[in-house]
C-alpha cells in the first residue's frame, strides 16, 4: 500500500462577480472552499508537503472573477497545483479535489483531479 499525506483545508473569501454568467446569484458574494490534497510524503527542507497557509492566501488574491462555477473552480485547481508545485518541486501530488460554494451556500461544485488521468 502507498504511503501519503493528506492535506484539507478549507475556508471562505469574498469575490466580486460580474458577467453574465458568473459563480453565485449575486455580485458581491462569500465563496465558501474545501481542498483536499493527497500527496506522496515527500516534504520539504521545513518537513511540509506545503504551507497550507498559502492555500488560503491563494483564495484571498481572488477578487473578481466573471466565471461560472464550474469554470472558476477547474482553474483554481490547475493554479493551485503551480503554486504548490512552486512552493515545493519535490511535492508529488496524486490527488486534489476542490468544492467551492457561492452564497446562498444552497449549492457546491467539486472538480477532481488525479496524477496521469
Amino acid at each position: 500500500m502507498a504511503k501519503t499525506l493528506k492535506m484539507d483545508r478549507s475556508g471562505e473569501f469574498r469575490l466580486y462577480a460580474y458577467g453574465p454568467n458568473h459563480c453565485g446569484v449575486d455580485q458581491d458574494i462569500t465563496v465558501k472552499y474545501r481542498m483536499v490534497c493527497l500527496c506522496s510524503p515527500k516534504l520539504d527542507s521545513r518537513g511540509f508537503l506545503f504551507d497550507q497557509v498559502n492555500v488560503d492566501k491563494f483564495f484571498q488574491n481572488i477578487k473578481r472573477s466573471k466565471r461560472s462555477c464550474e469554470s472558476l473552480t477547474v482553474a483554481c485547481v490547475r493554479d493551485l497545483l503551480k503554486e504548490i508545485r512552486k512552493e515545493n518541486p519535490r511535492c508529488e501530488i496524486l490527488k486534489m479535489e476542490l468544492t467551492l460554494a457561492p452564497e446562498p451556500f444552497a449549492a457546491s461544485m467539486t472538480y477532481s483531479w488525479e496524477k496521469g488521468k
